[in-house]
C-alpha cells in the first residue's frame, strides 16, 4: 500500500501566528483594566460637556425668563404700581426669582394688606393682592376727593381709584391730625358693607361726657348720634330702626345711640302745641313701657278738686222752693 504524503506546518511562534517567521501576524491582547477606566470616563466627560452646553444655551434663551407678570386682587392702586414696587421686571431670569423676596416688596405698598405670589412655567408671574378696605372718603384742602382704607391712609380718587363708585360715607370737620379719625376709620372697618349704605356723612361732636361722639347724617333724613365705640355694635340696628319709625309715620328725627336708643323729632317740626313732643325724645320702637321711679312711687299724687254735691230730692222736701 502507498504511502501518503505527510505535509508538516511550521511550528507556531510566541509572538504570532503565520506560515513562516517573516509572515508573523501579531497576537492581539485583551484590553486591559486601564483601558476600560480610560474609556468610561472619557464618556463622562462627553456627557457632562453637552449637558453644560444645554444648560448655557437654554439659561440664555427666552423661556428661561419672566415674559410675563399678572396682578389680580388691585382696585385702588394700578398694576403699573403694583409691579414697580414689586422689584420683578419682565426678561429677569424666572428661576432666580425669589417668589418670598416679590411677596415682601408688594407688602411694603402703603396701601397692600396682603399678597401671594406664584410663578406658572413658562415666564409667567402672577401677584394677587389684598388691598386695605376703603370705608369713607374725604375732601382735601384743594377741593379734591380722597379715599379713606381701613387703617386711616388716604388715597386720591384719580387714575384708577377714579373707578371706584362713590357709595361710602364722606368724612366732614376732621382734621388731618385727628388721632380720633383713624379710630373711626377702623371702626368702620368692622361694619359691614351693607350697614353703610344709607350713611351719607360723618361729623365728629364731642361732648363733655364722650370725648369720641359722633354725628351722622343718612340719605333716609335722620340724624344719628353714637360714638366711635359704640359704632360697630349699634350701627346694624339703625336700618331696622329706621324702618320701623317711618311705619309710625316718623319719616325724619334725631336717633341716640349711646347706652339707650331714643328718637326725637327735630326742632320746630312737632306741632306748636305739642311741647312734651318737642322737649322729651320719644322712646325707640318696641321699647318697655316706662315705670314710676322710687321717688314717683312715694310721692302722693296731685289732688284733682271733687266736684260739689247736689241736693237729693229728699232734702229738698223740707225746705221751700
Amino acid at each position: 500500500m502507498a504511502s501518503r504524503p505527510c505535509f508538516i506546518l511550521p511550528a507556531r511562534e510566541k509572538e504570532g501566528v503565520g506560515l513562516s517567521k517573516g509572515n508573523a501576524v501579531p497576537a492581539m491582547k485583551p484590553a486591559g483594566p486601564k483601558e476600560k477606566r480610560g474609556s468610561g470616563k472619557l464618556r463622562r466627560l462627553v456627557i457632562v460637556f453637552f449637558i453644560t452646553l444645554f444648560l448655557i444655551l437654554f439659561f440664555q434663551s427666552s423661556i428661561s425668563k419672566i415674559s410675563q407678570i399678572q396682578v389680580e386682587g388691585n382696585e385702588l392702586v394700578s398694576a403699573e404700581e403694583i409691579i414697580a414696587a414689586s422689584g420683578a421686571r419682565i426678561g429677569d431670569n424666572f428661576f432666580t426669582m425669589g417668589t418670598s423676596t416679590v411677596q415682601v416688596n408688594v407688602q411694603k405698598h402703603p396701601f397692600i394688606e396682603s399678597a401671594e405670589v406664584a410663578k406658572s412655567f413658562p415666564g409667567v408671574l402672577k401677584l394677587h393682592v389684598k388691598e386695605y378696605r376703603r370705608v369713607a372718603f374725604q375732601l382735601a384742602e384743594d377741593g379734591t376727593k380722597e379715599v379713606l382704607l381701613a387703617d386711616g391712609s388716604a388715597l386720591p380718587v384719580a387714575g384708577q381709584a377714579a373707578n371706584v363708585p362713590l357709595d361710602m360715607p364722606i368724612l366732614s370737620g376732621w382734621t388731618a391730625d385727628n388721632p380720633l379719625k383713624a379710630k373711626l376709620c377702623e371702626a368702620l372697618s368692622q361694619v359691614p358693607q351693607q350697614y353703610l349704605s344709607d350713611i351719607s356723612e360723618i361729623r365728629p361732636d364731642p361732648s363733655t361726657a364722650y370725648e369720641d361722639r359722633i354725628k351722622i347724617y343718612t340719605r333716609s333724613r335722620y340724624e344719628v348720634l353714637t360714638t366711635i365705640e359704640y359704632l360697630p355694635g349699634n350701627i346694624q340696628y339703625l336700618g331696622f330702626l329706621t324702618n320701623e319709625l317711618k311705619e309710625r309715620g316718623k319719616d325724619s328725627g334725631v336717633i341716640t345711640m349711646l347706652e339707650q336708643i331714643r328718637h326725637a323729632p327735630f326742632e320746630g317740626e312737632a306741632a306748636s302745641g305739642d311741647k312734651a313732643a318737642k322737649t322729651s325724645p320719644t322712646k325707640t320702637p318696641n321699647a318697655p313701657k316706662s315705670t314710676p321711679t322710687k321717688g314717683q312711687a312715694n310721692s302722693p299724687a296731685k289732688e284733682t278738686p271733687k266736684p260739689t254735691p247736689t241736693p237729693s230730692n229728699k232734702s229738698n222736701g223740707g225746705q221751700g222752693s
